[in-house]
């Protein structure tokens, strides 16, 4: 769009009049972009990671909340830990309790159980706990280490406290990171791990088969149930070990393959996101290299031509992306072509492009040249 509005208003003509050629109007913004780059960089592998990391923690903790806690008539509430709940009826209104039963099972040693006929219900500010404030009742409590030690008491009025209601949001901190919560130094390692696995695999497959065919090629012992030995006894006896050998060989070859594939998968995973980091700053000086020329050859096009080449620019360079990022997931290409083809796709059409600029082509020219060059 800058280089656009230079042409249009014949500033880019008046520079060249004064000997000042594409590239040194494009240094600036050249030079810019290589800043931009590298602070995307540096973002990519220090700052990208850890937010990363933290907002997978939130989620997490997340899940695990329970802000829409609350009590229902005739239902078993058993997802806060160590207790379980049945009320015969609740008033939303009030807060009254019908025929309340609170299975206590946070001590393991100690079997509770507490029955009412009526009471109340009471929130804390937070939601943190409950407050059930119980009347006619009783607690049933038996050690279970003794059959013998059951004691009943009962109560007029009793009010018990339950804590852990899992309403209030507690932040935890995992240590097991995925692909986009790590730096490129980080993932390198991992992939270096999965690759000494796949040799080590690719070793255990050759001393397998050589220790399976040795077992093959050995002389066959004389079957125990059979007394006397006849070659055609060895030759069974023989058959049916190799047969035995080359079947347990088989499984244990589709395992060490499918081993070795998952490592594959995961290696090529990590690549692409360490590719990744280093080829979207890139992306900052090839759009800079297609941009610029584009703008110049535009010429009168003005607003709407450069909008419409730089979201088809956009478009092109995020389908390149995506669809390689799926094909080195899928071993199809290499990681680093599936990251690097956009920017060199982008780098090699401004290099052409400077090229026509030098001599002074339009745009037109080129879209003109390049469907008559395939036939259209």
């Amino acid at each position: 769009m800058a280089s656009g509005r230079l042409t249009s208003d014949n500033e880019i003509l008046a520079m060249k009049s004064s000997g000042i050629n594409m590239v040194r109007l494009m240094l600036p913004v050249i030079i810019a972009a290589c800043l931009l780059g590298g602070g995307l960089v540096w973002f990519n592998n220090n700052v990208l990671p850890e937010a990363n990391h933290a907002a997978s923690n939130l989620r997490s903790d997340i899940q695990r909340l329970r802000p829409a806690f609350r009590l229902q008539s005739g239902v078993f509430i058993d997802y806060i830990p160590g207790y379980i709940i049945l009320i015969d009826d609740v008033d939303y209104t009030t807060s009254e309790l019908a025929g309340v039963i609170i299975y206590d099972q946070k001590n393991p040693k100690l079997s509770r159980t507490i029955t009412a006929d009526s009471g109340s219900v009471e929130f804390s500010a937070a939601g943190e706990y409950i407050l059930f404030h119980l009347r006619q009742g009783q607690i049933h409590e038996q050690d279970l280490g003794q059959d013998v030690a059951y004691r009943v008491s009962e109560f007029a009025t009793q009010t018990f406290n339950i804590h852990d209601l899992g309403t209030r949001l507690e932040t935890t901190d995992r240590t097991y990171r995925g692909d986009r919560e790590m730096s490129a130094a980080e993932m390198a390692i991992k992939t270096e791990a999965w690759e000494q696995e796949i040799a080590n695999y690719h070793k255990m497959i050759v001393d397998d088969t050589d220790s399976s065919l040795g077992r093959i090629i050995s002389p066959p012992l004389e079957p125990a149930r059979f007394k006397v030995s006849t070659p055609e006894i060895i030759r069974r006896s023989a058959a049916g070990k190799a047969y035995k050998e080359q079947s347990q060989l088989a499984r244990l070859l589709r395992t060490r393959a499918g081993q070795i594939h998952s490592n594959r998968k995961l290696v090529s995973k990590y690549l692409v996101e360490i590719h990744k980091k280093y080829s979207l700053p890139a992306a900052c000086l090839a759009f800079v290299l297609i941009g610029a020329p584009l703008g110049v050859m535009g010429r009168k096009g003005g607003l709407a031509l450069s909008v419409g080449l730089s979201i088809g620019l956009f478009t092109l360079y995020w389908s390149f992306l995506i669809g390689g990022e799926q094909l080195a997931d899928r071993l199809v290409v290499p990681p680093w072509l599936a990251m690097w083809a956009a920017n060199m796709m982008l780098v090699l059409i401004g290099l052409v492009l400077l090229y026509k600029v030098k001599q002074e082509r339009s745009l037109g020219w080129v879209l003109r040249r390049f469907f008559w060059w395939r036939g259209e």
